[in-house]
């Protein structure tokens, strides 16, 4: 439990605003849940439900976190361009790469780079954005299509569960980090 406290005590230093914090593990954790789930999901080729009360209690369990995946998403997002900017999280966009520059000759150097604006933390949490709309927007249109019956749902879902690699990725790449500077700065947060 020493190392809970300490991993706290180390998310605390990194997120000061208590808001932005609890959103941020809300996420994080919706977004867990939600792979996990996800592999109890059984459907047809066809893109129907197995019959069986479990997949239908795992797919409405899936709408609900996704739906309050999407609620927390938005969130995020509004909290990001209200304190922050777009520039922050896309300096790239702008032809700024200035401080991602610095970053990147810092991990060349064998260093990790703290967090700060326009750096590879904050892009990466962008990108990270970025890649929860696109995965929210193909269930959206899954779960329409699914509803009306569509005969188009099923590619919806196959185009959904594609783009689930992105924040699965997103999921190891970042986690990674944060547990990686976490362990190397770990003697702070005891």
């Amino acid at each position: 439990m020493p190392l809970l406290r300490s991993f706290w005590r180390y998310i605390s230093y990194y997120f000061p605003n208590v808001g932005l914090r609890h959103l941020h593990t809300t996420l994080a954790g919706l977004i867990i849940l939600q792979i996990l789930n996800s592999n109890l999901l059984h459907m047809t080729h066809a893109g129907a439900v197995k019959a069986g009360m479990f997949n239908t209690l795992f797919l409405w369990l899936h709408i609900i976190l996704g739906s309050l995946t999407i609620i927390a998403t938005l969130g995020m997002i509004i909290f990001m361009l209200t304190k922050q900017s777009f520039r922050q999280f896309f300096p790239y966009l702008f032809g700024d790469n200035t401080v991602l520059k610095d970053d990147l000759k810092q991990i060349i150097k064998g260093k990790l780079p703290e967090p700060r604006e326009q750096g590879l933390g904050n892009i990466i949490q962008g990108l990270g954005i970025g890649a929860l709309i696109l995965i929210e927007v193909a269930a959206l249109l899954w779960l329409v299509l699914w509803l009306n019956n569509s005969p188009y749902a099923n590619d919806a879902r196959e185009i959904h569960k594609s783009l689930t690699g992105l924040i699965e990725a997103y999921l190891i790449g970042h986690g990674g980090m944060a547990v990686l500077h976490f362990l190397i700065e770990r003697k702070r947060f005891n």
